[in-house]
């Protein structure tokens, strides 16, 4: 029958496939974070010299593992990023779920840690090519690692040496974070009798409350920092304590060595190979070490703590050495409830919650409540190693949400899905034993009834995934055809990549938004590119790339005005000489949803697809209104009818049609800079034309209250197939 367990396993993993594709590919962040890292992979490929001619703030061996992978055949584009995203979301909930298969041999249990984590680390949808999902696969990969092998020091010593010298260059404080969770668990379990466990359990106890403080203390004039201070390290000194209550001798002195070569091996062939292809020790150290130690105070988002947030931290610490100090059987039956009723509250949470409350939940009250499936409830030696592991990998992976509480939170607390579910499922065991026959079965149809809820949360997933999906439209741009967008970003999207490959030979973004140099071919003025590059690149990188913009009097700007906004009003400093130097010298040459196209002052465009709506007087003889587009001539070529549509509606028809018979249309040619180059000229459609042209519509016949902002013209053939589209931009 044990085979038949994995028939529930297999149908949620398919659902959690489906639901993570769906989502990966209609979602698009307009802050475009994945268009960064994907132009950087490239220009690293390009022409190597990370550090030195490619700005990151990502470690280097990201960069050799997605160069392998580009050797193998991937391309850095907006697919294939997320292809290699869904394969990380995935295969940590699959370290996670097997961690737990392995472990109890109950489907309950794994459904639950796989369903649980990849529901868990829903922000994965937006975070397509960022090192985030390595570093939560690696971080599963470390988890599973440690229940497999916690009687193995070995191995174990090898795989920790391995993942986090890995880890360490890819983002350091995770590495970090990992080795440090890591060491304190080989602290406590070390077969050293005259190196009392006492005194081990104390050291790491002091260790795990230090870390926080350490990492923060130049925050702590910020409030939010010193709770998330207090927070993880009272949870460290607790988890430390409850660990030592059931740790054995399993680890030696003698396996240090094997980490400490595993991890030099993967450091010499990360170094070497980034020496080789441009990079300098000094740059190396600069991106790995000191670089990131300057990110707290350059950018930063606080945790939105409750306000019971310490009163709750502090009495669960205060609970958990009270436990330690007066064991006995009521104090292990506490502890057993005691899990089965945090386990309630956050499944309940996840059933009725909203995603945010998950994550907020867990970094809130869980990492507290986190030694309470360490304790020792008598019976469950077998999983109080991995126990264990988990939670000291877990409180200083939650440190990863500092200093910027983003997808940081999920990506730093997703082990406590795990551990919740190993514990809860050592918590039933440990009742089991008392219970009647009858009380048993009853607990058999809730473990169902649980995985039966996951199951029905995962089809949930997937099914608003598709639902986007289908109300959606491709993007329909290089690299990127495969994503499916709301028809206001498809929009917006293609008609700025269409001005920019027409009116361009340089482009940058204001913040940096690097997709559209792939989707345009159009190069940014230097290699050195980024985000917040107002705040992350030196003076002299952008004083090189002022430069080259005064030099290119065809460059081209595209601001996000919504992201922007945001920047600067939660307390982001955008001021430089660089910013100052493009407000002083470009205009706006139209605007498109929350994206501005900026042109030198003094220069003008014609802004291609675009249209304008001009209504005249009701006692007008002549039509009442008049739409002017901007168009390639050559869309009109096959072009039979245009169709008005509402971009705020997934699927409906056509709010009007216009053609020959019902509107009278001109045409006047004009040259790219959109200066009348001819007469206007009545034609009837298809009409054959090159360059450059404003066709005129003009019409007694539009909606009345239409919002032009909200509506999108496109052009027909005669089988209904699109030949262009215009937005309106007045």
């Amino acid at each position: 029958m044990t085979r038949f367990r994995w028939v529930p396993l297999t149908f949620l993993s398919a659902l959690l496939a489906v639901g993570g594709t769906a989502h990966l590919f209609s979602t698009f962040m307009a802050y475009d974070d994945e268009g960064y890292v994907l132009y950087s992979l490239q220009t690293f490929a390009t022409v190597g010299g990370l550090y030195e001619k490619v700005f990151s703030q990502y470690g280097p061996f990201f960069f050799l593992f997605n160069q392998g992978l580009h050797f193998a055949g991937l391309d850095f584009t907006n697919t294939t990023a997320r292809l290699v995203t869904l394969g990380c979301w995935l295969g940590a909930a699959g370290f996670c779920g097997a961690l737990l298969w392995r472990l109890t041999r109950s489907s309950v249990a794994a459904g639950f840690a796989l369903g649980g984590v990849f529901l868990h680390l829903w922000q994965m949808r937006s975070e397509p090519s960022h090192p985030g999902g390595l570093i939560v696969l690696a971080i599963a990969a470390a988890a599973w690692c440690g229940s497999h092998w916690a009687t193995a020091p070995r191995p174990l010593a090898l795989a920790i040496g391995l993942i986090g010298a890995a880890l360490v260059l890819t983002k350091i404080n995770v590495g970090i974070f990992l080795l440090a969770g890591a060491g304190a668990w080989w602290l406590l379990h070390l077969d050293a009798p005259t190196f009392g466990l006492r005194t081990r359990s104390a050291l790491a106890a002091f260790a795990m409350a230090l870390w926080p403080v350490a990492l923060m203390r130049s925050q702590f004039a910020n409030h939010a920092v010193v709770i998330f201070a207090a927070v993880t390290a009272l949870a460290g000194a607790s988890v430390s304590i409850a660990a030592a209550r059931g740790a054995r001798p399993l680890s030696r002195w003698r396996d240090l060595p094997v980490l400490a070569i595993a991890g030099l091996v993967v450091t010499a062939v990360t170094v070497l190979a980034m020496i080789s292809q441009g990079s300098s020790l000094r740059s190396l150290l600069e991106g790995v070490l000191l670089g990131p130690l300057r990110h707290p105070a350059v950018y930063s988002v606080n945790v939105d703590w409750p306000a019971s947030t310490v009163a709750v931290a502090v009495g669960l610490a205060a609970a958990a050495a009270g436990a330690i100090a007066w064991p006995g059987v009521l104090v292990t039956r506490w502890v057993a409830f005691a899990r089965l009723a945090a386990v309630a509250v956050y499944f309940a949470f996840w059933v009725f919650g909203e995603p945010e409350s998950i994550l907020r939940f867990t970094l809130c009250f869980g990492l507290g409540l986190a030694w309470l499936f360490v304790f020792p409830l008598g019976g469950d030696e077998a999983t109080q190693p991995a126990r264990a592991w988990l939670a000291l990998l877990l409180v200083p992976q939650a440190l990863h949400a500092f200093p910027v509480a983003g997808s940081q939170v999920g990506w730093g607390t997703f082990l406590w899905v795990p551990l919740a579910a190993l514990g809860t499922h050592d918590a039933i065991q440990f009742f089991s034993s008392a219970w009647r026959p009858a009380v048993t079965r009853m607990i058999g149809v809730a473990g169902g009834f649980v995985l039966l809820i996951v199951t029905l949360r995962g089809g949930e997933y997937a099914w608003r995934g598709l639902s986007r999906v289908q109300q959606s439209e491709s993007l329909s741009l290089p690299g990127a055809a495969a994503l499916q967008l709301p028809k206001r970003t498809t929009t917006a999207l293609r008609i700025l990549s269409r001005n920019i490959t027409v009116h361009a030979d340089t482009l940058f973004s204001l913040p940096g938004m690097l997709s559209f140099h792939r989707w345009t071919d159009v190069p940014p003025p230097t290699t050195v590119n980024a985000t917040h590059w107002f705040s992350l690149l030196s003076t002299a990188q952008q004083e090189s790339i002022r430069q080259k913009l005064a030099d290119s009097p065809r460059a081209v700007i595209v601001v996000q005005r919504e992201v922007y906004d945001f920047l600067t009003r939660t307390g982001v400093d955008t001021s430089s000489p660089l910013n100052t130097w493009l407000h002083d010298h470009y205009e706006a040459a139209f605007t498109l949803e929350s994206y501005e196209l900026w042109v030198r002052k003094g220069r003008t465009i014609a802004a291609l697809d675009t249209a304008t709506l001009f209504e005249a007087a009701p006692d007008n003889r002549e039509s009442r209104f008049k739409i002017s587009l901007t168009l390639a001539a050559a869309a009109l070529e096959t072009t039979t009818a245009l169709e008005l549509h509402r971009l705020n509606v997934s699927i409906g028809t056509s709010e009007r049609t216009w053609n020959p018979a019902n509107a009278r249309l001109f045409v006047t040619p004009l040259n790219a800079a959109g200066v009348t180059m001819g007469v206007p000229q009545q034609i009837t459609l298809p009409f054959r034309s090159t360059g450059i042209v404003r066709l005129d519509v003009f019409t007694d016949d539009f909606p009345e209250k239409f919002p032009p902002k909200l509506g999108v013209i496109y052009l027909r053939d005669a089988h209904g197939r699109r030949t262009a589209e215009a937005r309106f931009i007045n």
